[in-house]
């Protein structure tokens, strides 16, 4: 859904500017006494490029900064997208969360543009149905118009079979005129015309500029009816004219249905000073004027386009450490040409491997930091393939809120015994299923926008142990792009790598008070957690883990449900008896997948994480209590820091 709203504000931002551009070309047109029905050509194209998401294409040179050329390229891509969402690719295996727990703000700015866009269509027809009711009664005239007391004012009613109607009081040579004015309206099929321009402005309503696109279109359309009704009229022809026209402004409210033009709206005194100092052109000053307006009406369909960028120079000849995927046509082949990359080494960093790169991207917007963004966004076209960059089993193959349709794999352990773990988010759709096997360049899945993300791209993450690294140091991207893995950084991450090895169970000989009956615990968030302090001196009896809101939250071991409710200050909870006394609790949930009586296995899904109750945001805030007394579990390798 960002993705569309996102191309559709784009479409918006590119329609936008070409009103601007035109209404600064209209006024210096306009100096030069060109025939308004030019510049009613230049706002059609300027309806059109409101709507049409193509266009003439421009290739515009790279820009040489590295931000400006990946900003570019992303409003490019955003450009591509399909303004309708295409149909969600079906879950290779869990279930997916329910509909409301997959919704954001993005699917809120939608709901709001539909309601706008409801609203101006409804309140357009309603104007159009209360008018026609007013007119019913209007009689035929001989002059082939309709008029009646029931006629205020001039004006052209109707979409197909359009209908001119005049006032009784209109005669003589002014209603010449007049009727000349609203005939040229329907011989250039202005109520078909004005009607579409308005639906495609309401679609944009949010945008000023639609609006005065808008605005001058029907100012330009009403000036080149007023020419053709007073052309080879004398002075003061034009003048009975001119009366006409304020008499009538003079009366009231103009019409302003989308399916009418009347004959009096507008500002009449631009009009009845335009009409005094109208004069016709010389072939050579309208031969100038009409190709002023063609350049601009080609202005206005033009799409700049960015040069792609440079290829890479030649890579030396492919080996097992940098060999990158050569695509392959069915999703379960892999390339006869691509030798499955091994594991890396942190304990010889100079000799370690790297992975072969999932994706054949066009740049890289940002890599992993620890306090941030958690891998690196591979920017590539919606559809390019995507391989796995090592040998391996497929953990998950599924769709996330955030994420959207991922890919989790396991690669096993290295020779130091740390086990290797990689995961591709933001798929247009997967092509492998849990429990498979796959090897290295295998094509699992394709490149989307699915999940939270502002364009298409992979999202490529790697863990070790559990701890989150950078992808750079490990994998076969090109160019600058990696990173040198110097022994400094590997002993790093190894550190941090067997720390986790013994962080993600706990036992109760670890140090925290007696836990009876269990031996075993498992964490109630994925790791690696982030923790705030147990303090129950301060009226804070628990650990909160910091975690995105919609994480699992886990079972820590096995046991009964005895509670699944909603408190104003624990906001949805669970609590677990696991038997000899001992309990846990598990607050704030975004919502509950258990029932109280329910067993429960160790690992099992409680809920999600949410922020309810008194909550300041997403956490899961867990107890442990031994004889309903609180359990401090931080000296535990459940929490070591």
């Amino acid at each position: 859904m960002r993705s569309t709203v996102l191309a559709f504000l784009l479409l918006s931002a590119r329609g936008g500017v070409a009103a601007l551009a035109a209404w600064l070309v209209c006024r210096a047109l306009r100096r030069a006494h060109a025939p308004s029905r030019f510049l009613c050509w230049l706002w059609l194209a300027v309806g059109l490029r409101f709507v049409l998401p193509w266009g003439i294409p421009l290739k515009l040179p790279r820009p040489e900064s590295a931000p400006l050329a990946a900003a570019a390229d992303t409003v490019q891509e955003l450009g591509e997208l399909p303004l309708l969402p295409s149909a969600p690719a079906a879950a290779a295996a869990a279930a997916p969360l329910p509909w409301y727990a997959r919704l954001t703000p993005w699917h809120a700015l939608a709901a709001v543009w539909l309601v706008g866009v409801l609203v101006l269509a409804v309140r357009g027809g309603i104007g159009y149905l209360k008018l026609k009711r007013c007119v019913a009664l209007a009689c035929k005239t001989p002059d082939g118009c309709y008029g009646g007391a029931c006629v205020p004012t001039p004006f052209t009613l109707g979409f197909v079979r359009p209908r001119v109607y005049l006032p009784d009081s209109l005669q003589g040579p002014a209603r010449q005129a007049v009727l000349l004015h609203e005939r040229t309206h329907i011989r250039r099929r202005d109520p078909l015309v004005k009607p579409l321009f308005y639906a495609f402005v309401c679609l944009h309503w949010f945008n000023p500029l639609a609006w005065l696109a808008l605005c001058a279109f029907e100012h330009d359309m009403e000036a080149a009816c007023d020419e053709a009704a007073v052309q080879g009229c004398t002075l003061a022809e034009r003048s009975t004219y001119c009366e006409s026209l304020l008499q009538f402004a003079m009366q009231g409210r103009p019409i302003r249905t989308p399916g009418s033009l009347a004959f009096g709206q507008g500002s009449v005194k631009e009009r009845i000073v335009h009409l005094l100092h109208y004069r016709r052109l010389g072939a050579g000053a309208l031969a100038l004027c009409a190709v002023a307006v063609g350049v601009s009406v080609t202005a206005c369909m033009v799409r700049p386009q960015v040069e792609a960028s440079h290829a890479a120079p030649e890579p030396p000849a492919a080996t097992a450490e940098t060999a990158e995927p050569t695509p392959t046509p069915a999703p379960t082949e892999t390339p006869a040409a691509m030798p499955a990359a091994t594991l890396p080494t942190l304990s010889d960093a100079a000799n370690s491997p790297r992975f072969v790169c999932p994706v054949k991207y066009k740049y890289i917007s940002r890599f992993a930091t620890e306090n941030s963004h958690r891998g690196d966004d591979l920017c590539a076209a919606e559809g390019t393939e995507i391989y796995a960059a090592a040998d391996g089993v497929v953990l998950a193959a599924q769709e996330h809120y955030s994420w959207g349709n991922f890919v989790e794999i396991d690669h096993g352990t290295d020779a130091d015994g740390l086990r290797w773990v990689t995961l591709y988010a933001h798929m247009k759709s997967c092509a492998v299923v849990p429990g498979q096997s796959v090897t290295a360049g295998q094509v699992i899945g394709y490149v989307g926008s699915t999940g939270h993300t502002t364009g298409n791209a992979c999202h490529f993450e790697m863990h070790v142990n559990g701890t989150l690294v950078e992808p750079r140091y490990f994998t076969a991207y090109r160019g600058s792009d990696a990173a040198e893995l110097t022994q400094e950084k590997a002993d790093e991450i190894l550190v941090e790598a067997v720390r986790n090895a013994s962080s993600d169970q706990v036992t109760a000989a670890d140090g925290a008070a007696a836990l009876s009956g269990v031996e075993l615990f498992t964490l109630p968030v994925a790791p690696p957690p982030q923790v705030s302090g147990y303090d129950p001196e301060n009226g804070h009896p628990g650990i909160d883990f910091a975690a995105e809101e919609g994480a699992e939250v886990y079972a820590v071991a096995d046991g009964i449900v005895t509670t699944a409710d909603y408190d104003a200050e624990k906001g949805n909870y669970v609590v677990l008896d696991h038997g000899g006394g001992l309990e846990t609790e598990y607050q704030h949930l975004k919502s509950s997948l258990v029932s109280a009586g329910q067993s429960v296995v160790q690992s099992q899904v409680l809920g999600y994480v949410g922020s309810t109750g008194n909550s300041t945001g997403p956490h899961l805030h867990f107890e442990a209590r031994q004889d309903s007394a609180p359990a401090d579990l931080t000296g535990t390798a459940l929490l070591a820091e």
